[in-house]
């Protein structure tokens, strides 16, 4: 690593030959971002689960002809390990469309001090499933794992015992002792704050909680030289792309969204995030860039300096952001499609004020109306996302929420039925008012799996809610004038593509639904809508 090969570099850069061998011809170096000389012995293994569960609700097929994404979590953490010099690897089971029982053989071959996992809810099943491939190939391995659910539910996934550690809350710091003590010999688990861990005796204990870091700065650009990055692809996306994150946390509070990690807004300075996208044009080819930010839009003053920064380099990657209607400026939007801008996706959810207010938005029907027709003006593709049946919503609502999306002049909408999610406010209220049977996601992550809730209230089956869902993507995509628009577009050709893989899913979604399948997950079992 640089810690140790720079001043052997700098010198042969300085005085054009190598210490003590003047005169002899020169090799130019380069540092490519691998290691050249690993101080640490303990090597670490990333292995990302095949995300085909996380696609609800979505089936497998579908799911694969959306796109596959690059999981910045682990290669974040990777950066940030292999900057202290212990060596790593990482293997996507997504991207590679392979079960874990088929890289057992490289698993055992690169024979792993550690194993690090991370874990949404819905892909938990698929996670337990490498842990266990592991504990089998690699008896000694230290099995570690993260991520929003191990957040949520970390005691109940260690009952689990192929792993040792669940880490709670931001990880590299953590990852980073853990990884340090296993270098020392492992054990002192309770010296490390933010973990889950299972002693000597086998009982399950927590630490103290690790406090937030501020500076995110610290932490260096993704590893993408351990990804393939011609390999993701994505239906609606320029290819090559990429993904990346501009800050942490996030001040609202949406009733459907599970804010496990912080509040708390931390934003990576804006030079930082130009020379991760420097680095991504240049270097890897990458045409578009996925910002994953919950509100990419947040502050205009900050928003003007990135857009004036990234055309000051020359960059002409292009990008797409996430961001709330009530953050959405005419004059940002307008600097940010100079610098690159070609999409921008914001939450809806529902078409009347009545149900934004159930669902503590915090935003109006008036405000979506403002920033569709913004957006729209200044030349920004439009993608929109709908929740149907929510609690205390009528068939009316639904129906108003159908029409609102068809009219709002939006190039792609997505439309889901209400999942109560764990640590939300949606289900904690589902629980109270028995839609769910009680504490679901508990039992869930001590099963390894099982039928996705359906939130069957007093107005609605879950039939009738996927076929609302169903009866919204009709109205959507199936509108003449929507068809007309994106044929007469630049992207013409690119746009028919998008139509034809969209057709697929759109098939997938009214197969499931005369189907009349329940959502499942489980271990060694695909998601199904």
């Amino acid at each position: 690593m640089w810690s140790y090969a720079t001043p052997l570099i700098q010198s042969i850069w300085d005085e054009g030959s190598l210490p003590g061998c003047q005169g002899l011809p020169v090799v130019e170096l380069r540092f490519t971002g691998v290691d050249i000389m690993a101080a640490k012995n303990s090597k670490i293994l990333f292995i990302k689960y095949h995300e085909a569960a996380d696609q609800q609700p979505l089936s497998k097929k579908a799911a694969e002809k959306l796109g596959i994404f690059p999981s910045l979590a682990l290669a974040g953490l990777a950066a940030w390990v292999r900057q202290h010099d212990f060596p790593v690897e990482l293997i996507d089971l997504h991207v590679e469309n392979l079960y874990p029982e088929d890289v057992a053989e490289r698993v055992a071959d690169y024979a792993p001090a550690v194993v690090a996992l991370t874990s949404k809810t819905l892909g938990w099943p698929a996670v337990i499933e490498i842990a266990q491939m592991v504990r089998e190939t690699c008896p000694n391995t230290l099995i570690v794992a993260g991520g929003p659910h191990m957040t949520i539910y970390a005691e109940e996934s260690l009952t689990w015992e192929c792993f040792d550690i669940a880490v709670v809350g931001d990880g590299e710091d953590t990852l980073l002792e853990i990884c340090e003590h296993v270098e020392q010999g492992g054990g002192g688990w309770d010296e490390i704050q933010g973990i889950v861990y299972r002693d000597d005796s086998g009982e399950i204990k927590r630490t103290e909680a690790r406090p937030l870091t501020k500076d995110i700065d610290k932490y260096p650009m993704t590893a993408w030289d351990l990804l393939p990055v011609q390999d993701y692809h994505c239906l609606t996306l320029l290819q090559p792309f990429a993904t990346m994150v501009t800050t942490r946390g996030c001040p609202w509070h949406c009733g459907y969204c599970s804010q496990v990690y912080s509040e708390k807004l931390r934003f990576r300075g804006i030079e930082h995030v130009v020379d991760e996208m420097e680095v991504l044009e240049r270097q890897y080819g990458v045409r578009e860039i996925v910002f994953f930010d919950e509100t990419f839009t947040i502050g205009r003053r900050r928003m003007r300096k990135f857009a004036a920064e990234v055309q000051r380099r020359g960059l002409s990657v292009k990008f797409n952001i996430r961001a709330r209607v009530d953050t959405i400026d005419r004059e940002v939007i307008r600097e940010l499609k100079k610098a690159g801008l070609r999409s921008i996706h914001m939450g809806v959810e529902a078409g009347t004020d009545r149900v934004l207010k159930i669902m503590n938005k915090q935003i109006s029907r008036e405000q979506t109306e403002r920033a569709f027709r913004i957006c729209r003006e200044e030349g920004v593709d439009t993608r929109g996302y709908f929740m149907i049946g929510y609690y205390d919503t009528t068939h009316e609502d639904v129906e108003d929420t159908i029409k609102f999306a068809a009219g709002l002049g939006l190039d792609w909408a997505s439309f889901s039925v209400a999942t109560a999610l764990p640590a939300t406010d949606l289900y904690r209220i589902a629980n109270e008012r028995g839609y769910v049977d009680g504490d679901f996601w508990r039992q869930y992550t001590i099963d390894g799996g099982g039928d996705i809730p359906q939130l069957e209230t007093e107005t609605f089956t879950a039939e009738r809610l996927r076929a609302y869902r169903t009866k919204a993507y009709m109205k959507f995509y199936m509108r003449p004038d929507l068809i007309r628009r994106k044929l007469s577009k630049a992207e013409g050709r690119a746009e028919l593509l998008e139509m034809a893989g969209g057709a697929t899913v759109l098939s997938e979604i009214v197969k499931s639904t005369l189907l009349k399948r329940i959502p499942s997950v489980g271990i060694g079992k695909w998601a199904t809508v």
